[in-house]
């Protein structure tokens, strides 16, 4: 464990101006690291509010407590009391529940800080590799509180660390680095001190970007991607707004002799698995051999996200850090989370096994359907047809190339990239005019696209598939149908964006669940006709609502997320596949809505024998009354 022995033993700062420095405490100063730490607005907020500190704020505190084995305690231990504690089985436990930290972490550094027992702090080690001679390693470790990230542990242990090609401190001054490594997770990315992605202030002092939360360190401000223990399994966030620390170096007195807590302790609290608190930096292998682990553990390049975004990695990113967070409730209260689970799978079998899914029928049209026949009367059609529902959603594949372009476009002509201002990538209005562009195409595509769908829903009895250009021709002859989808979608996103209001838009939701269709259809006020045929199948309609939006926005991003997983393809290549299901999920949501629309009118109209629900059979509608 890194304190008062093993590590941090005769740790004393680097000398003072005015007086003269040894060429260690020369060396660790020329090279002590710049942070670049995220911007916290407001306390207990968004943002990074941790920064490195002097591990001496925990000792003699009241509330913080070292455990041993066979249930030892000790309140507020001194150094000495650390010193005193050998082996792994030693937990130095912060107040607090690591797993569900609300506030609590933050403000006891707060107040450390305002005591001033907290400064900011690097310990500096001078080091060598005794199985990699001729070469000098000299590495910068920072402690804080607290790591609330997508794993979620008292005490936290970062490093980066500079390799010259010296045999002493003498030839280090006298040259500069060739090479260095931040840690990230598990691993760490690499650079040369000169010609790679490493920034350098004032000549000299390594940049580090701090990521928000896990505080893995990064060559600039992305926002990036893991999918191993290497890398971290998520997504950080090292992007702007930001500020610049430079904490006091600390300098390590190699001749000290090891004690305290054997360098195998722990600094948190205990818990499974990653939520552990971390052991020190003395057990870490770049402690002992830290040029073999460059070399072992060692790579170029980190992957960043793109930075206009895309569903697929913005699932992935959503999906790591709420899974993450249930996992956290299920470690600190596994019955509750337990009888959730339970409730939703069953709410789920039950909702399956009241709807009927068979025979899935398309032809005729006209004809009553239970929602699951609805839906696999979809699937159905489409495997009956999938050229021409291809061409059909090959629009929203354009579509989004442009979309993303125009993204693009906003984000390059907007960025900021001046180290100085550490603003971040974007600005928040451009990002939101980015957003604006790709609705601006997307939401016109959509609507042609879902117009087509339909108009070719209806005419599948006939042996010829109509043609794209004609479908497409029917979808600008329904200007209505974009009509309704803006009115639709703003008044349901705001309702959701209020979160108040979220069972509002919900209702409204099922209410216009078949506007689009009656907008199709010429018919008038379809937001007052579609409530009307609504009413009294709002639950089949909102179901077919949340159907039609997984089906859209998250099964293309979904199948991009595993595709993300289980290969090394690019980002591109992964956002062509998402894409490419995208092709076929618009129209069929369209589809979807298309036949709900025609068993709403059935039923309105009180068909009965041979139209009666699920029977396959016609009932007598208008193909008028789908569209036009």
């Amino acid at each position: 464990m890194l304190c008062v022995g093993g590590s941090l033993a005769g740790a004393t700062p680097v000398a003072a101006d005015d007086a003269t420095p040894t060429p260690t405490q020369e060396l660790v100063e020329r090279y002590a690291p710049v942070l670049v730490v995220r911007v916290q607005p407001e306390p207990c907020g968004e943002g990074e509010p941790y920064s490195p500190m002097a591990v001496d704020g925990l000792f003699g505190r009241e509330g913080v407590v070292l455990r041993g084995p066979d249930g030892v305690t000790i309140d507020a231990p001194d150094e000495a009391d650390l010193a005193a504690a050998e082996g792994g089985d030693w937990y130095l436990d912060i107040p607090g529940n690591a797993l569900k930290p609300g506030c609590g972490y933050e403000r006891l550094y707060r107040s450390m800080v305002e005591d001033g027992q907290a400064p900011l702090t690097t310990y500096a080690r001078v080091t060598t590799d005794a199985e990699r001679p001729g070469v000098l390693v000299v590495q910068y470790w920072l402690f804080s509180l607290y790591n609330d990230w997508n794993d979620r542990h008292e005490g936290d242990w970062e490093m980066i660390q500079l390799l010259f090609e010296a045999d002493d401190v003498a030839g280090a001054l006298a040259t500069s680095p060739t090479t260095v490594a931040f840690a990230q997770h598990e691993g760490a990315e690499l650079s040369d001190w000169e010609g790679g992605p490493l920034q350098v202030s004032r000549g000299s002092h390594p940049v580090v970007f701090v990521a928000e939360g896990s505080h893995a360190s990064y060559f600039s401000a992305e926002q990036w991607f893991g999918k191993s223990a290497q890398s971290g399994f998520g997504c950080d966030n090292t992007l702007g707004p930001a500020r610049r620390i430079e904490p006091q170096v600390t300098l390590r007195d190699e001749a000290a002799p090891p004690a305290g807590l054997g360098g195998e302790g722990h600094w948190g609290e205990q818990r499974p698995s990653f939520n552990n608190g971390p052991t020190g930096p003395s057990t870490k292998t770049q402690w002992t051999a830290p040029v073999r682990w460059v070399e072992d553990e060692g790579r170029r390049g980190a992957v960043a996200l793109p930075a206009e975004g895309s569903k697929v990695t913005d699932l992935f990113c959503t999906a790591t850090t709420a899974a993450s967070k249930v996992l956290f409730r299920l470690l600190d209260r596994p019955w509750v989370v337990g009888s959730i689970g339970l409730g939703i799978s069953a709410l789920v079998v039950v909702l399956i096994r009241r709807t009927r899914w068979f025979p899935a029928s398309v032809r005729p049209v006209a004809q009553r359907r239970h929602l699951g026949q609805i839906l696999t009367s979809t699937v159905s059609l489409l495997r009956r047809r999938p050229r021409q529902f291809a061409r059909i959603g090959s629009l929203m594949l354009g579509a989004g190339v442009v979309a993303t372009a125009l993204q693009s476009l906003v984000v390059d002509t907007t960025e900021a990239g001046d180290l100085a201002d550490v603003v971040g990538r974007s600005s928040p209005s451009s990002g939101i005019l980015g957003v604006l562009l790709g609705l601006v195409v997307v939401i016109p595509a959509t609507g042609l696209v879902s117009v087509a769908a339909i108009d070719a829903l209806m005419t599948s009895e006939a042996d010829t598939p109509v043609r794209l250009r004609d479908s497409l021709r029917i979808g600008r002859r329904h200007l209505r149908v974009l009509q309704v989808q803006v009115i639709v979608g703003a008044m349901i996103g705001l309702s959701v964006l209020t979160v108040v209001l979220v069972p509002v838009g919900l209702w409204l939701a099922a209410r216009w669940a078949v506007s689009m269709p009656v907008a199709a259809a010429d018919g008038t006020s379809p937001l007052r006709r579609s409530a009307q045929l609504t009413r009294g199948a709002l639950p089949r309609s909102l179901s077919m609502v949340l159907i039609n939006v997984t089906a859209i926005s998250t099964l293309p991003a979904l199948t991009g997320v595993l595709l993300l997983l289980a290969t090394d393809a690019s980002f591109r290549l992964v956002n062509l596949v998402a894409s490419l299901v995208g092709v076929f999920t618009v129209p069929a949501s369209a589809i979807a809505v298309a036949l709900l629309h025609v068993d709403l009118l059935e039923r309105e109209r009180g068909a009965s024998g041979p139209g009666s629900p699920g029977d396959g059979a016609p009932g007598v509608v208008d193909e008028g009354a789908v569209v036009g």
